[in-house]
This record gives C-alpha cells, sequence and structure tokens, in this order.
C-alpha cells in the first residue's frame, strides 16, 4: 500500500490535529466522550492508510461523526449564526459551543472519508 507522500504527509498532520483536540478537552463540561471521539479519529485516520483494512474503522468513524455532526448542526439551526464561530460563547450561550462541537466533527468526517477512500483504493492496487 504505497500512498503520495502529500497524502500521507496530511494524514499524519490530522492525526496529530485529532490527538490535540482532545487533549484540549480538559476543560469542557463533557470531556470524556469529546476525549474518546478525537482519540478515536485520530487512531482511524493512521490506520486507514497503515494497517490493512484500517479505511473501514476509518469509515465506522467517520459514520459516528457524522451522525453527531448532522444532530448537532440541527441544534444550533436558527439559534446561531455563523459569525457567532468567532464570538465569546458568553454572547449566544451553549448553542455557540454546540456549533463549534459540531464543526469540529464535520472537519474529522472530511478528513476520515479522505483517508478512508484513499485506504481502500490503495489495498485494491495492492
Amino acid at each position: 500500500m504505497k500512498h503520495p507522500g502529500i497524502l500521507v504527509a496530511a494524514n499524519v498532520l490530522f492525526a496529530a490535529l485529532f490527538l490535540l483536540s482532545a487533549g484540549l478537552q480538559y476543560n469542557d463540561p463533557d470531556p470524556g466522550i469529546w476525549i474518546a471521539i478525537y482519540v478515536a479519529a485520530a487512531v482511524a485516520t493512521l490506520a486507514a492508510l497503515h494497517v490493512r483494512g484500517g479505511w473501514v474503522a476509518a469509515t465506522v468513524v467517520a459514520l459516528v461523526c457524522a451522525a453527531w455532526a448532522g444532530w448537532l448542526w440541527y441544534s444550533v439551526a436558527g439559534h446561531v449564526e455563523a459569525t457567532d464561530f468567532w464570538r465569546k460563547m458568553s454572547e449566544k450561550g451553549g448553542k455557540v459551543e454546540e456549533m463549534r462541537e459540531a464543526g469540529g466533527l464535520t472537519i474529522a468526517v472530511v478528513w476520515l472519508a479522505v483517508a478512508a477512500r484513499a485506504g481502500r483504493r490503495g489495498a485494491r492496487r495492492g
């Protein structure tokens, strides 16, 4: 399973960013679940390109993140605006936090989908 260097570098970068995101959850009101999902995203990201069949794990984690993100995006619709993403949470309350959480999950979905597709294509070739 030989993958282009840029893809491997991006994959490692995203795994590191997911681990950083997990580490930043220590002061979150519900850190356990967020640490778990970001660690799962990091592990699945690496597995997608470097472990035989790892693309399946990336797909499963992506689907979990997509369902969760969809629920969060639905819950904030009409309560916050895109510009609230950069404002202090105290200005709009918990909905801004939920929007940020949905954004993080959406990033995970997009990258995990890319990694899963690349991992699946690499498995077919090699």
